[in-house]
């Protein structure tokens, strides 16, 4: 939405030590840049092993993220649009997307099939949908300024239960210069300064604060082995396997959540500019496209990523700012 390249990258490529928490199992550090090349210098230097994160030790990586940059990388890769035209009940990703939103991802895709790409148009199987069974709960909305007050709202169980039990350890090892030890000291905290710290109220700190806090229930457990079998086994892989996929297209951020909950990577490149927001018009904004794929093939799409920039051409600085 800043018409940068940025990259999520596979949880383990970089360390998450000293990062403000939200759930361990989808928060990374990745390089948010001007171009593909910038983000794979930076990816260089970031993708290192790490004492203080174990998930850093099983990482995978090549010598030199630049290396393989090409403008001929497209030529024969095969693209998952995640969009059948024949089966447009189960088309999540494009078959609902605004006119706008809609033209920047056709003239992509030309761009690619311009390129050499093979273009594999087939929605991801209904069992790779996310929100199943036994992975989320409710949350009572106590937020004043939203029309849904008053009501349950959902929450993916594995957030709640991650974000207590990350928050807590931030706390004890890093943020250490303040009296504020806990997520309960924060809630407590907020309530004290009640008209500065709680204009939107702190639900989900509510709900997160009655888990123990030690990821040991069992729900828990449960609702991230549900995550990975539907986001990962069903989901990403069962997809790619099936079609021999190199990578998959993405309007904007819609696939953060199914690469994310798989502890997948992406790298998401400007395509062009559209407006609105819902029925409300608004000015030009960017809109990126992203490149997902499996475990540690930030390599791969990094090379996709550029030949499509190269291609495409489709970053507009803002005013005042240098192009390049």
């Amino acid at each position: 939405m800043n018409g940068l390249v940025t990259v999520k990258p596979t949880v383990g490529l970089i360390s998450r030590a000293g990062i403000v928490p939200i759930a361990h199992s989808q928060d990374t550090a990745g390089p948010m840049t001007r171009t593909v090349r910038d983000a794979a210098i930076l990816l260089n230097v970031l993708a290192a092993e790490d004492s203080l994160d174990p998930a850093t030790k099983r990482q995978r990586r090549p010598a030199d993220y630049t290396a393989g940059l090409s403008r001929d990388a497209m030529k024969g890769a095969r693209i998952g649009v995640p969009s059948d035209p024949t089966d447009p009940l189960n088309d999540r990703y494009y078959g609902k997307l605004q006119p706008g939103w809609a033209k920047v991802m056709t003239e992509a895709i030309k761009v690619l099939e311009d390129l050499g790409a093979v273009i594999v148009r087939a929605s991801i199987p209904t069992r790779g949908w996310l929100g199943g069974p036994g992975t989320g709960m409710a949350v009572l909305n106590r937020n004043p300024l939203s029309e849904n007050k008053g009501n349950p709202t959902g929450s993916p169980i594995v957030f709640l239960y991650e974000l207590k039990y990350g928050l807590n350890l931030y706390l004890r090892n890093w943020a250490t210069n303040t009296d504020i030890k806990t997520m309960a000291d924060i809630i407590a905290f907020n309530a004290a300064h009640a008209e500065k710290a709680l204009r939107f109220g702190q639900d989900l700190f509510l709900a997160a604060d009655l888990t123990k806090g030690d990821l040991s229930e069992r729900e828990y457990k449960s609702a991230r082995a549900m995550d990975l079998l539907a986001a990962r086994t069903r989901g990403m892989d069962a997809y790619m396997n099936q079609h021999k996929l190199d990578a998959v297209l993405f309007p904007g951020s819609s696939g953060c959540v199914i690469s994310a909950k798989a502890g997948y990577p992406s790298v998401m490149v400007p395509a062009g500019f559209v407006s609105g927001a819902g029925d409300k018009e608004t000015p030009d904004y960017p809109l990126g496209v992203s490149f997902a794929g499996p475990a540690w093939s930030e390599h791969k799409l990094l090379r996709l990523a550029y030949a499509y920039e190269q291609a495409s051409n489709m970053r507009k600085p803002p005013p005042g700012l240098p192009a390049l």
